[in-house]
């Protein structure tokens, strides 16, 4: 993916630090019971296979950290370890989701997802510039005639991206 206009996004540090402090008081207090006290083997068995996710958790947490995305006004490229990119062109589906930390709907986070030709693309909202990001896959939705759901009309509303691009597959607003 190159082209016009493109610009690079990295998730920071400190937006990453709640989930590597998760992360890791996760893996402490799963793992540390069977390394340092005498368990039985159904409790011990139970409390790796905690550790092993919440340590899968914590490699994705850094995986993110160290990826760089790069967005054009052809498509997107994710750059690290994993390197996947899509061209706007071949854009087949586009979900934003909202995922709440509170009963009431505040505090929490974004994800979007974006896929086509055999590439999927999951970006969060702790990324630098997720706005700008979704800003452009809307238009590229839109203009590819992708159908978004309401309820990915209804986030992209919430984050004032795109509103001038924003249709259903239909052409209504």
């Amino acid at each position: 993916v190159s082209g016009a206009g493109m610009t690079t996004h990295r998730h920071n540090f400190q937006a990453l630090m709640p989930e590597y402090i998760r992360t890791g008081v996760g893996v402490a207090l799963t793992a540390g019971p069977v390394l340092l006290v005498d368990t039985i083997a159904p409790v011990a068995w139970a409390l790796g296979i905690l550790a092993v996710i919440f340590a899968a958790f914590a490699v994705t947490v850094a995986l993110r950290q160290v990826s760089v995305i790069n967005c054009t006004d052809d498509g997107i490229l994710v750059s690290g370890p994993v390197r996947k990119s899509l061209a706007w062109e071949d854009l087949r589906y586009a979900r934003l989701r909202y995922f709440s930390t509170r009963r009431a709907g505040a505090k929490g986070w974004m994800q979007l997802v974006l896929k086509g030709r055999g590439v999927s693309i999951c970006i969060e909202s702790t990324l630098t510039g997720f706005a700008d990001i979704v800003a452009r896959a809307a238009k590229a939705a839109n203009d590819g005639g992708v159908e978004l759901s309401s309820t990915t009309l209804g986030n992209l509303e919430l984050l004032g991206a795109g509103k001038e691009v924003i249709t259903s597959s239909s052409g209504s607003p």
